[in-house]
C-alpha cells in the first residue's frame, strides 16, 4: 500500500458547501468521472466492470482497496479539523502566538476531574472549564488547523474571498443584453491549498497518477468554468506507532491522577492497572447497522472495554453514486471523541492488535468513501496546557 498527500491548488473560483473542506465523496466522484470517460457508455458498474480493462472497476471495484480522505484547506499538508475536545477562550480565541489566550484539550483533565472529585470545594485548584488567562467561558474550537511541528500549530483563517461571475444573453435582433445571470463563488486566497490523504495498492499507483495528471474539477458550476484544480501527489510520512501514542496518552492520565492524589488522597481514584484509549473521529463514522440505541461506536469484539466519556455529535450523510447515477442512502454518523477504559485483566496485546486493525480499516461501512476513519489516541490530547 502506498500513501500520498493529494494536494489541490485551485486555479479558478470554486463553489463549495463549506470552503474549509472538500468531502471525500466529491474527490472520489471527480476521480471517478475521469476514469469513467473511457468506459462503455451507459454501463452500470454496480453489476461489474464494463470490459476486461475497465479503469473505473480497477480503482473502485469490489476488491479495490483504495481509500480517500476529505481534503482540508490550509497552509501545509498536515491540516485537519480540531478535535471535539479542543477548547479556547470565548473572548480571545486562538493560539498564543497569534495573540489569543491559547488552545488546549480537555479530554484528560475533564474526565479525571469528574472521576476523582465529588466535592470540588475540597481541592485547592479544582478543574474549571474557564479560560486560565481571563477566566472567561471556553468554547469549542471550530474549523481547521495546520501543524508545522510538534507544538507549532496555526489556526486556518481567511481561506477565501467572494467572487461573482456574470453571464449575459444577447438579443439577436436588437443586439442588446436581454438578461444577466450572476454566479457566485469563492476565490481561494494565495498560499491556501487543499490536502487529502489517499492510500492505494501498489498495482494502482500508475493509474492514480494518470487519473490526476491533468487536474480535477471540484464543486458546483463546473460548466461555468469553476472548480478547476491543479493536483500534486507527495509521499505521506507514516504516523507515529500506535503503541507509542497509547503509552504517551496513559502517562498523561497517570500524571493527572497523581495530581489529584496529592491534593486529596481520599478522593483520588485508585490505580488498578487499567489503561485508556480514545477513538478520535474527524469524519463521520457510519454504523454497520440500520438502527441502534446510540450513535457511539462500540468495539463489539471487546465486551470488557467500556466507554467512560464521550464528546459526540450526529451528522446526516448521503451523496450521489457517480457510476450508477443514483442517490445514496442517507445515514446518521457520529463525529467526536470517545474515551474507553480497558481493565487490567484484559489481554493488552489483543486489544492493541484490534485497535491497529480499526485504525487501518476503519469502523462500520463506507471506509472507501472517506467515512469511518478513526485515529487512536491523537497526540493533540496531550496539549492539556494552552498553546
Amino acid at each position: 500500500m502506498k500513501c500520498y498527500w493529494l494536494r489541490l491548488f485551485p486555479e479558478q473560483p470554486v463553489q463549495l458547501r463549506d470552503e474549509r473542506v472538500i468531502p471525500a465523496a466529491a474527490l472520489r466522484g471527480a476521480i471517478a468521472s475521469i476514469l469513467l470517460s473511457t468506459c462503455v457508455p451507459g454501463h452500470e458498474h454496480d453489476a461489474g466492470p464494463c470490459s476486461a480493462d475497465c479503469r473505473y472497476w480497477s480503482f473502485f471495484g469490489e476488491r479495490a482497496a483504495s481509500r480517500i480522505s476529505a481534503a482540508y484547506a490550509g497552509t501545509g499538508d498536515q491540516t485537519r479539523p480540531f478535535l471535539a475536545t479542543a477548547r479556547t477562550c470565548r473572548h480571545a480565541p486562538g493560539f498564543k502566538v497569534a495573540g489569543g489566550h491559547g488552545v488546549f484539550d480537555v479530554a484528560i483533565r475533564q474526565w479525571m476531574f469528574e472521576e476523582a472529585c465529588g466535592e470540588p470545594g475540597r481541592l485547592l485548584v479544582p478543574f474549571s472549564l474557564r479560560c486560565p488567562v481571563c477566566d472567561a467561558a471556553l468554547m469549542p474550537c471550530e474549523g481547521t488547523f495546520t501543524q508545522h511541528g510538534e507544538r507549532d500549530l496555526t489556526w486556518v483563517e481567511d481561506i477565501a474571498a467572494p467572487a461573482t461571475m456574470v453571464h449575459t444573453s444577447l438579443g439577436r435582433t436588437r443586439k442588446q443584453i436581454d438578461e444577466r445571470y450572476p454566479t457566485s463563488g469563492r476565490v481561494i486566497n494565495r498560499g491556501i491549498y487543499f490536502t487529502a490523504r489517499i492510500d492505494v495498492p501498489e498495482r494502482l499507483d500508475s493509474l492514480l497518477h494518470e487519473a490526476v495528471a491533468d487536474g480535477l474539477w471540484i464543486g458546483g458550476r463546473r460548466t461555468r468554468g469553476m472548480g478547476a484544480m491543479r493536483v500534486e501527489l507527495a509521499p505521506c510520512p507514516p504516523d507515529a506507532p500506535l503503541e507509542d501514542r497509547i503509552a504517551r496518552f496513559n502517562r498523561a492520565v497517570r500524571a493527572e491522577r497523581r495530581f489529584y492524589a496529592a491534593m486529596d488522597p481520599s478522593a483520588a481514584p485508585a490505580d488498578e492497572g487499567e489503561w485508556y484509549f480514545t477513538l478520535d473521529m474527524a469524519d463521520p463514522v457510519l454504523p454497520a447497522y440500520d438502527a441502534a440505541p446510540s450513535i457511539r461506536p462500540t468495539p463489539l469484539t471487546l465486551p470488557a472495554v467500556k466507554a467512560v466519556r464521550q464528546w459526540l455529535s450526529a451528522e446526516a450523510v448521503g451523496g450521489w453514486h457517480q457510476a450508477a447515477g443514483l442517490p445514496r442512502r442517507t445515514q446518521v454518523g457520529a463525529r467526536g471523541v470517545v474515551l474507553y477504559r480497558v481493565p487490567a485483566e484484559v489481554n493488552r496485546t489483543a486489544v492493541e492488535e484490534l485497535l491497529n486493525f480499526i485504525e487501518s480499516e476503519g469502523m462500520g461501512t463506507g471506509r472507501e468513501r472517506g467515512y469511518n476513519a478513526v485515529t487512536i489516541c491523537d497526540p493533540f490530547h496531550l496539549n492539556v496546557d494552552p498553546l
